[in-house]
């Protein structure tokens, strides 16, 4: 398709087929370490500070409901990379940081990606074009 061209397909199929294929990019990419994307979101998410559970679940919710991130911090507490601290905070072990930091690169490369095919001007405008869409369309109840 070319950039003179109107899209053949309305707006909803274009978001939903860009999210799956950034989800199936960062799938690829991350799978040799054994860990999908939402194991990479929380693992970030602790990297940046330590949080509560209830924390880490809210600042996922647009991903994933509450059952699903409550999995997938249990399945990295049961490898040893993230931890409870006594005041019931979660944060990443050492080996935890490690990954994180090795899984870093490999983000990295899939945004890399993302910026090839988006110049940072269009980048920008398609960030603020999808906000506007948000910010006009009622929010979801859940």
């Amino acid at each position: 398709m070319s950039d003179q061209q109107p899209p053949q397909r309305p707006i909803g199929w274009w978001l939903k087929e860009a999210d799956a294929r950034l989800d199936a990019a960062f799938d690829r990419s991350l799978t040799g370490r054994g860990v999908d994307r939402r194991a990479w979101q929380v693992l970030a998410t602790l990297a940046r500070s330590t949080a509560t559970r209830g924390e880490v679940v809210a600042g996922l919710a647009a991903f994933d409901d509450a059952a699903a991130v409550d999995g997938v911090l249990d399945d990295l507490r049961e490898r040893g990379w993230v931890t409870n601290s006594s005041d019931g905070a979660l944060r990443l072990t050492p080996e935890g940081s490690h990954e994180q930091q090795a899984l870093a690169a490999l983000v990295a490369e899939v945004r890399q990606t993302v910026a090839a095919a988006l110049p940072e001007e269009d980048y920008g405008t398609l960030v603020r074009l999808l906000a506007r869409l948000v910010d006009a369309l009622p929010a979801t109840s859940d």
